[in-house]
């Protein structure tokens, strides 16, 4: 495996760069991907790469190019919109994530417990969720844009996190609203989703520490971000439901 050259990825990158949650250094990129469910009676879908499609920078990333795994199996949970600043936003664990024949496969176990976890998989199991968001390392890549190639090929990263996109900031444009329209999810569903961010808002940490505290200002930040979202989500699907 390549060793990570931070500084060169820092030059190449610049502020596309992103922050994990481990603190890392690294790209977002959206995967095309088939989805479908696992038979059984568990809730769990599994995504399949089908092709290296070049995305909105043109890039592509090469299948083959997962070639670690390390970091992501140390917490394989599947996030919305990579947020780890709640357990109210994570939808599931990925209990299967290889390359195999040439393509990256992982199957998502959804928390059909949580109410977004459970809008999440009947989503994803009418297939409106067929796009994954991967966050990673590039350890390897080849530039290009001659010829009509991508202008950067991705031969070699280090899977950190895998998200799905449920609720992005407009809600009412999302294939959330289509799911509904379609009748794959319940406005029962809907209704619980948005009582129980209702209720987890006012609950998550109702009493963050002041600035200035031993908490330090990450858990005031991770507390701000969690009521941003949360007052994006209801409003969005007051929207749907009126």
């Amino acid at each position: 495996m390549k060793q990570l050259n931070l500084e060169k990825i820092k030059a190449e990158f610049g502020n596309r760069l992103v922050t994990f949650k481990d603190g890392s250094l690294g790209l977002s990129a959206g995967l095309h991907m088939e989805s479908k469910a696992v038979a059984g009676d568990q809730p769990i879908i599994s995504y399949i790469a089908t092709d290296d499609t070049v995305d909105r920078y043109n890039e592509s990333i090469l299948p083959t190019a997962w070639k670690n795994f390390d970091n992501f199996k140390s917490n394989p949970v599947i996030t919305d919109c990579h947020n780890y600043s709640s357990v109210g936003f994570v939808l599931g664990r990925a209990v299967r994530y290889e390359v195999k024949n040439g393509r990256l496969e992982n199957d998502v176990l959804f928390a059909v417990a949580n109410p977004l976890g459970k809008v999440a998989y009947d989503m994803a199991k009418a297939g409106f969720l067929p796009t994954q968001s991967v966050g990673f390392i590039p350890l390897d890549w080849n530039n290009g844009g001659s010829n009509g190639t991508p202008d950067r090929t991705y031969t070699e990263c280090d899977l950190l996190e895998i998200a799905l996109t449920v609720v992005p900031a407009n809600p009412a444009a999302s294939n959330l609203s289509k799911a509904f329209a379609a009748g794959a999810i319940e406005k029962s569903d809907l209704r619980e989703l948005r009582t129980w961010l209702k209720q987890f808002c006012s609950d998550e940490n109702p009493n963050p520490p002041a600035p200035g505290s031993d908490a330090g200002e990450g858990i005031n930040a991770s507390h701000a971000l969690v009521q941003m979202k949360c007052r994006l989500l209801t409003s969005g699907l007051a929207q749907l439901l009126k």
